[in-house]
């Protein structure tokens, strides 16, 4: 008994491109079970607690104030909870700006402001990274967070655990 037989069957009975298929979906499903296994919920006994510093520019002073100490801060794409809104810092944005005679110095804006906001959460850390609301914070990493009034951008300035 040939391996292919003339119709194109492997050992006379399943069809070659039929069992192409079939192991290719059972790649995919694999691969798809081994991410999502990866991608688990954080176990709530393996957390700690995280402190992280935001850093939000040039912001209006609304903003500032709809940023409310004690509030839940979210991620803004999945509304995973990073923690509470530990303490803000409010502070007038500085510029550059160029003078008559060509140089760069820096200005403070009377309208706008930069303010460092103090998130406190559980998250998990390991060797690796440090996750908060299933997100990685790390040094300079661009985040986007909300609250109930407000919604912004900022980065990340500093991360602290508990030891």
């Amino acid at each position: 008994m040939p391996l292919i037989d003339k119709q194109g069957r492997l050992f006379g009975r399943v069809n070659i491109i039929d069992l192409a298929v079939l192991v290719l979906v059972l790649a995919v499903a694999a691969r798809l079970g081994l991410r999502s296994r990866m991608l688990t919920a954080v176990n709530p006994s393996t957390t700690s607690p995280v402190e992280v510093v935001i850093l939000v520019e040039d912001v209006r002073q609304a903003t500032a104030d709809a940023m409310q100490e004690g509030e839940n801060v979210l991620n803004t794409k999945s509304n995973a909870v990073l923690g509470k809104l530990a303490a803000k810092d409010v502070r007038p944005a500085a510029k550059e700006v160029e003078t008559a005679d060509g140089r760069l110095v820096r200005a403070e804006s009377s309208f706008r402001k930069d303010v460092y906001v103090t998130i406190r959460g559980q998250g998990q850390v390991t060797p690796n990274v440090i996750l908060l609301g299933g997100y990685e914070m790390r040094v300079g990493a661009s985040v986007a967070i909300k609250g109930l009034k407000f919604s912004v951008n900022g980065t990340v300035m500093s991360v602290q655990t508990e030891e």
